[in-house]
């Protein structure tokens, strides 16, 4: 058996000390990877730079050779059997929901940053111990066999497994059918606990509804509630990270709003991602860039039900709701990138810069994107008397329970097998999938048909509207719409100093700063109103909202 104990000597150091210990055959070439990514992050993270003084011994204290071939790959070769003690240090020193932190009240550890897959025995049970007195509260999301001691099947559940260990920890539990859920709050809780569990309780019982099963028979929401602004969710099989600040702000309706829908969201992953994963996904090889097109269905999907299922379960009214969708609309309404990348195409393109703005308009963003097309899905779909919730448990009982992998063709095909004619989801895919085409069109037209009006609306900021600028707060210009005149004038980057309209001949005149020199410039602005702010409002009853929700 492999066996791992996690220590920390030094808190203020922010150093675990990990330990490992297995069984080695003479004449083995035994490869030590440590993981470059994880799951739920589809980027590279190189882990291996967190990690100082690996060595490596027989049982009995002697050292053994140990070579280095990668970033973060070693080799041990030696000439007998026995027994390996490798030790090493990880520096725990980012708090979110994916990383690793310690500081004096916690020890807290995402272990996919710090293990080691074996190569070779891969498969066989791995045994955590936890060497920390001073931190009695101790969770683990695996199965617990003695006191600090828990036990993994094999590697992919020992990194999809997180730590926390600290001298304060509060919980929360329900149960429904045969799965316990625990809410375990490490900070300080400045709302009603019993109001949030019914909250958690209520969207959950509707997830297992409409799935028709639980993936596993125990769940730990951990939730980080930290002093200073944060936000961020990692999901797991057996449990989900939730980095939330500042802790403070959860007495106010919008921020416990925002809490709740990154539970909800991390929640369905636990069948969307962790249980319905592409088979490129089965397992994860988290030794190099693990490339899909499935972006649409790993975070398009989740997202547009994260938010839905919290008006499904009646946690949201549907003002409450409108006002979270208007937030994704908005996103998208000022985003070009839909011109020059498909979703599938910023699917893989998260492993370059999926997670931060890039370069102007070249790419979408798969969750916000993704959601505004799984909404159109769903509403082609309820025309047709199924829906989009129907589609995923379809996934579920094809993919998910016998746990094999899938394509994003299966996914198109469990839509088309729930519509009269299959052309129609062809020709949707074709145009809005692996395509370019503006989605923004076929969801005004899906959101009439529930009886919500898109309504666009521009502010008195000239900058924005009829220049097609936006600046943020330093007015450092952060993006220019493609298709106004200022585009071939402005450069990102540029601090905008002055600007001076004649409303009579349209003409403008702006001073920059750009790199250190100003510059006058004058241009003449074409007819056209820039980067809309979007409301959505409820009109008239229809027939498919009462279905929708």
């Amino acid at each position: 058996m492999i066996h791992y104990t996690i220590s920390c000597p030094n808190p203020a150091s922010q150093f675990l000390r990990i330990d490992l210990y297995f069984s080695y055959k003479a004449g083995e070439q035994v490869h030590l990877q440590l993981p470059a990514w994880r799951a739920g992050r589809y980027q590279i993270a190189n882990y291996a730079q967190n990690l100082r003084g690996l060595n490596v011994q027989k049982e009995e204290g002697q050292p053994i050779s140990l070579k280095k071939i990668t970033k973060d790959c070693w080799v041990i070769e030696a000439e007998k059997s026995m027994q390996i003690h490798l030790f090493y240090d990880y520096w725990a020193g980012k708090m979110d929901a994916g990383s690793a932190w310690v500081d004096d009240q916690q020890i807290y550890v995402n272990l996919v940053n710090c293990c080691f897959e074996i190569q070779g025995k891969s498969e066989e049970a791995i045994e955590v111990h936890l060497d920390l007195p001073n931190y009695p509260k101790q969770i683990l999301t695996l199965k617990q066999t003695k006191t600090s001691t828990w036990m993994a099947e094999n590697y992919q559940v020992l990194v999809d497994a997180t730590v926390l260990a600290a001298k304060k920890v509060e919980y929360e539990t329900y149960t429904i059918g045969k799965t316990q859920f625990l809410a375990w709050f490490h900070g300080e809780i400045h709302f009603d606990r019993s109001q949030f569990i019914k909250h958690l309780h209520a969207f959950t019982t509707q997830l297992i509804t409409d799935f028709g099963s639980f993936p596993e028979p125990q769940y730990q929401f951990i939730f980080q509630l930290l002093p200073y602004p944060h936000y961020h969710g990692v999901e797991h099989r057996r449990g989900t990270v939730i980095t939330f600040g500042p802790a403070s702000a959860l007495t106010e309706k919008e921020a416990m709003e925002e809490l709740l829908g990154i539970s909800c969201h991390e929640l369905y992953h636990a069948w969307n991602v962790c249980r319905i994963r592409p088979k490129e996904f089965l397992p994860y090889d988290f030794s190099k860039e693990t490339y899909s097109q499935a972006g649409l269905v790993l975070e398009g999907v989740t997202t547009y039900f994260g938010d839905l299922y919290l008006l499904k379960s009646g946690v949201y009214d549907l003002p409450t709701y409108l006002r979270h969708l208007e937030k994704i609309v908005q996103r998208e309404a000022v985003n070009y990138g839909w011109k020059n990348a498909s979703i599938q195409e910023s699917s893989i393109d998260l492993w370059l810069d999926g997670y931060v703005q890039g370069v102007p308009d070249r790419k979408v963003n798969i969750y916000s994107h993704g959601a505004l097309i799984c909404l159109c899905l769903d509403l082609i779909l309820l025309q047709e008397g199924s829906s989009l919730a129907e589609v995923m448990k379809g996934m579920w009982e094809n993919f998910g329970l016998p746990f094999k992998g899938y394509e994003i063709q299966d996914f198109e095909n469990e839509i088309s097998l729930r519509v009269s004619h299959p052309e129609k989801i062809s020709n949707f895919f074709d145009a809005y999938v692996r395509g370019k085409k503006d989605i923004f069109p076929v969801l005004k037209e899906s959101l009439g048909a529930l009886g919500i009006e898109v309504k666009k609306t521009y502010s008195e900021n000239g900058l924005l509207h009829q220049a097609g600028i936006q600046v943020n707060g330093q007015q450092v210009v952060q993006l220019i719409h493609p298709e106004s005149s200022a585009y071939h004038y402005l450069m990102c980057s540029d601090q905008v100093l002055s600007t001076n309209q004649n409303s009579e001949t349209s003409n403008w005149e702006i001073e920059v700063l750009r790199k250190g020199r100003k510059i006058k410039l004058n241009f003449v602005l074409e007819e056209g109103s820039y980067y809309p702010l979007i409301q959505l409002e409820i009109g008239g009853h229809a027939p498919l909202l009462t279905s929708w929700m």
